[in-house]
């Protein structure tokens, strides 16, 4: 499954505020069969989550947002890498 620009604007536009955490999917539940092929992977994950950027963890609900002008999740993740190995 491809997920489409007009599925991504679907799933931003989810106001996190007013929506019941416990109506969304719960993410703790997922299991990934990492056997499966990416696209097999991503429709099962699209097929039990509906929306993989507003889920609920437990009682949170939590919704991803994403910064245009932000730092790649590589950069991310390397600057936490780094941080943890120097025990910062």
């Amino acid at each position: 499954m491809m997920i489409t620009p007009q599925m991504v604007d679907e799933f931003m536009s989810v106001n996190i505020g007013v929506i019941d955490a416990q109506k969304l999917a719960d993410i703790s539940t997922l299991i990934l069969d990492n056997s499966l092929s990416k696209e097999k992977r991503t429709a099962y994950v699209l097929e039990k989550l509906k929306n993989p950027f507003c889920f609920r963890y437990g009682d949170m609900g939590i919704k991803l947002e994403f910064d245009d002008n932000g730092p790649s999740v590589q950069e991310v993740l390397t600057n936490l890498y780094i941080r943890l190995k120097s025990g910062l």
